[in-house]
């Protein structure tokens, strides 16, 4: 009887409660121990310490979650959106200020049940293009992290035609502010001063700061894709819920 019971718990959908916490949009899992310090975590009103804490779907559908007395309301099965982030928008969960000026978030475009969800590919606000959430943090970091390798793809518009020279220059590496910034890949579009350019390591304004140093303006900058994920047809401003990858190869 007792080994019967046993298989039946091994059976059952069990979470770790980083897992949770993440699902909630609340912390990834890597700062699970130092968000159970700071925060009083109960499942059924028993207070949550421990980092290995487990607990079953079963019983999780019995209790409540909540975080400093607030209920949370969990996504257990992992979800992904993908979003075409207009220029002029930042990449935040809080309003910036611009000189006096808000400026609006990502979150302003998509409803109250995602506003905590987690967000890879950072665009700067005069750059539009694909940004992929999620409530699955784990997934969130890998997209994010230059460890992965994950490439990313964008259109750029320049202020005038690259020569063969320093289009073999952005792939071997350019050096600004300490940093080596290189492009994995880049190619002339159809139309003139038009290129596509791959990035496998995501620093900080690297494409126009490479530009920069060739004496080029970027003119448009457009993200098309983000690991699998791609921006396909949506139009500024528009959003799409899809499933989870299963890999971060971009095929």
């Amino acid at each position: 009887m007792e080994a019967a019971k046993r298989r039946l718990v091994s059976e059952a959908k069990v979470y770790r409660i980083g897992k949770l916490l993440a699902r909630a949009g609340l912390c990834p899992r890597r700062k699970t121990a130092e968000f159970l310090r700071e925060h009083d975590v109960r499942i059924g009103g028993v207070r949550i310490q421990a980092l290995n804490h487990r607990i079953t779907e079963e019983a999780l559908a019995k209790s409540k979650l909540t975080v400093d007395g607030c209920e949370i309301v969990l996504n257990i099965e992992p979800s992904v959106i993908i979003f075409h982030k207009p220029t002029g928008v930042v990449c935040s969960h809080r309003r910036q200020n611009f000189r006096g000026t808000a400026i609006p978030t990502i979150f302003e475009f998509l409803p109250a049940e995602y506003q905590k969800w987690f967000f890879a590919g950072r665009l700067d606000v005069a750059s539009s293009g694909l940004v992929v959430l999620s409530n699955d943090g784990d997934h969130i970091f890998a997209l994010s992290h230059p460890s992965q390798g994950v490439i990313k793809t964008y259109h750029v518009h320049t202020s005038r035609p690259l020569s063969p020279a320093e289009m073999a220059r952005l792939e071997s590496g350019i050096w600004d502010r300490g940093e080596l910034l290189r492009a994995r890949k880049i190619q002339p579009l159809a139309q003139p001063a038009h290129y596509e350019i791959h990035l496998q390591e995501g620093k900080n304004r690297a494409i126009r700061r490479m530009l920069a140093r060739c004496g080029v303006r970027v003119n448009a900058l457009i993200r098309t894709r983000l690991g699998p994920y791609q921006l396909g047809a949506l139009r500024p401003g528009e959003w799409k819920k899809i499933p989870k990858a299963d890999t971060l190869s971009i095929g």
